[in-house]
């Protein structure tokens, strides 16, 4: 019986240390992991800008810049999610995607500055 009851509080005991040791790395994770939300909804904008832009300086080119966006954006979501395979189920799975995001729609603005 006390083998059972001290088994019982080393148990108790271990997952509150552990509790206190991860609280800092979640802290961390989500500190990190908005970092690249947000970075994401800032290119996001940057993109929408840019895509606005062209349309206004190529009005007769709007069906094209619309068509590519599109294609764009499903190529995107392909690359990226190829791009995170080694960090799918890890801590590092939301970063990587966010900023894969980032990266491919400032990539897309750039193009169509470019353009005019």
């Amino acid at each position: 019986m006390k083998k059972i009851k001290l088994s019982l509080l080393i148990m108790i005991f271990s997952f509150n240390v552990n509790a206190a040791f991860t609280e800092p790395e979640m802290s961390q994770l989500n500190e990190i992991n908005n970092k690249y939300i947000n970075k994401e909804i800032e290119s996001k904008e940057i993109l929408k800008s840019a895509i606005k832009e062209s349309i206004a300086n190529l009005p007769s080119e709007k069906t094209n810049i619309l068509k590519l966006h599109e294609l764009w954006s499903q190529a995107t979501k392909i690359k990226c999610r190829l791009a995170i395979l080694e960090s799918l189920n890890t801590d590092a799975e939301t970063a990587s995607k966010y900023e894969c995001l980032a990266n491919e729609y400032i990539a897309e603005a750039n193009f169509l500055k470019s353009t005019y």
